[in-house]
């Protein structure tokens, strides 16, 4: 209130994933007044070219493959793009930087092995932090022995090669990853005996349906 004259104003920050966006607004009995303004950074890798709400002196680049809206350390506003990748800014330089992806919200097909990294920069540096991720497409199978029993839980799938692809879950469901349909699948039926069973797929895996394993 400066004299006879009663002036009111506000001001917004939003954080979003690709920029930091502030608005604000005046007014009085005599005039109105607004602003905005955008502000961000641009971040050039080897993996390519990617857009930052915000870039500070030290700063790290996180690479998940395949891993599309996973936020770090909890800041929703900080989230994977489609390729996987985030700017993150919040770097402290010679400390131990905790880096996590929570992938809760994301509902990429890929998985994420280990959502846990350490980097202990310089100042000044631009860190890569590269997460392990599993790209192949996963299937979800029902099946049962060729007596109508359930399959063992946990135990491991193998496809025709021998090669572990997937285990055997809660109500003899099957989780397999493969890149391509395979023409069978190998279960363990007694490890001990050295004993398995074989499903047999025609040209796709009908999820919808109830494999027997023989």
């Amino acid at each position: 209130n400066q004299g006879n004259e009663t002036t009111a104003g506000a001001n917004l920050t939003w954080n979003a994933p690709v920029a930091t966006v502030n608005g604000s607004y005046s007014q009085s009995s005599t005039y109105r007044q607004a602003g905005a303004s955008v502000s961000g950074g641009i971040v050039a890798w080897s993996g390519g070219v990617n857009l930052a709400n915000r870039l500070s002196e030290t700063f790290a680049v996180m690479n998940a493959p395949g891993i599309k809206d996973a936020y770090v350390n909890g800041q929703k506003y900080r989230t994977t793009n489609r390729n996987g990748v985030v700017v993150y800014d919040g770097m402290t330089p010679y400390r131990e930087n905790h880096l996590m992806l929570d992938v809760s919200q994301s509902d990429s097909e890929a998985e994420l092995r280990g959502n846990r990294k350490i980097a202990a920069p310089y100042r000044g540096a631009v860190v890569l932090v590269n997460f392990d991720t599993d790209q192949r497409k996963p299937w979800f199978i029902k099946a049962l022995r060729a007596d109508g029993q359930p399959l063992m839980f946990g135990y491991e799938v193998n496809d025709i090669h021998g090669h572990n692809i997937g285990v055997v879950g809660q109500g003899s469901q099957l989780f397999i990853r493969t890149n391509e349909v395979p023409p069978s699948v190998n279960v363990a039926i007694d490890k001990q005996q050295g004993l398995s069973c074989t499903i047999t797929f025609g040209k796709e895996i009908d999820e919808s349906r109830n494999y027997i394993c023989q």
